[in-house]
């Protein structure tokens, strides 16, 4: 097994090495779109073609994105303070994981994205507790549900990854893989 771990954005202190962490049984591979992006990734996403984003939904057993408040930002339409909020890619990415069945894993506002991407519709989600972000939820059809973590089918939402205990957390994830 497998993980890719999407990053997005490191801004809110703790959510990369959180997903990290939970993620580290399963050879886990950093993948960015922006290079303002201060970690060690392993695949640059800037100029991958969509064949070769499928590519990786083949290679790999779950995507994780962790969006930081760019994720937040770019959900709700809003102008970030410092940068430049680019998701270019993370579509693509996601649908292909998620057309081919493969776990998804949504911590804090990317629950709010996928519904917005119409993924969650019909699905139980819990997301990070704002009322904008439950409204993006409800907004994209699912069913909102107010617990730390939940599955439903291939997809994983998380209310706040840094909360979260991680026992359950890769309970969930075994479930799903």
């Amino acid at each position: 097994m497998k993980a890719l771990i999407y990053v997005i954005d490191t801004s809110l202190v703790g959510e990369y090495p959180a997903v990290k962490s939970v993620m580290r049984n399963y050879h886990p591979q950093t993948a960015v779109e922006s290079h303002d992006v201060e970690i060690n990734y392993d695949i640059d996403l800037t100029a991958m073609s969509a064949e070769e984003i499928a590519r990786l939904a083949g290679e790999f057993d779950i995507l994780a994105v962790v969006g930081g408040y760019r994720m937040y930002y770019h959900v709700l339409n809003k102008k970030p303070p410092l940068k430049f909020v680019n998701v270019n890619k993370a579509e693509m990415l996601v649908r292909e994981f998620y057309k081919s069945g493969k776990t998804l894993v949504a911590p804090l506002a990317v629950p709010a994205y996928l519904a917005k991407l119409g993924l969650l519709a019909g699905r139980d989600a819990t997301v990070y507790p704002t009322t904008e972000l439950i409204k993006v939820l409800l907004e994209g059809k699912a069913n909102f549900v107010n617990k730390p973590i939940v599955r439903s089918g291939n997809v994983v939402t998380v209310k706040n990854v840094k909360n979260t205990s991680e026992k359950e957390f890769l309970e969930i994830i075994r479930e799903t893989t």
